[in-house]
């Protein structure tokens, strides 16, 4: 069975990152499989070739589910601005399909 939350906040640190660990950890202790993900992130770090968020590798840390970074975070952006501005500023539709 598959299901989820989606945590959604109006600004930048307003807790999203921490509520939704919170949320992971308790799963966790109640032996549930579950995995945090974080769709689209600005302020990204190159790490190995790659633009990684602090916040997204927090997530898989926490998580017990083990997938690849690309799949918890497919969309980071280094400016460290709002996603939507940094992914307008570098050309890329974060737009649902």
């Amino acid at each position: 069975m598959v299901n989820g939350f989606f945590i959604t906040g109006t600004d930048t640190d307003v807790g999203k990152t921490y509520v939704a660990t919170q949320i992971i950890q308790a799963f966790r202790q109640r032996e549930y499989s579950v995995s945090g993900f974080k769709p689209v992130a600005s302020g990204g770090v190159w790490v190995d070739g790659r633009l990684e968020n602090k916040d997204a590798q927090y997530m898989i840390r926490e998580s017990n589910v083990r997938l690849p970074y690309e799949t918890v975070n497919p969309y980071c952006f280094e400016p460290a601005i709002a996603p939507h501005l940094a992914a307008r500023k570098v050309a890329v539709d974060i737009g649902a399909s």
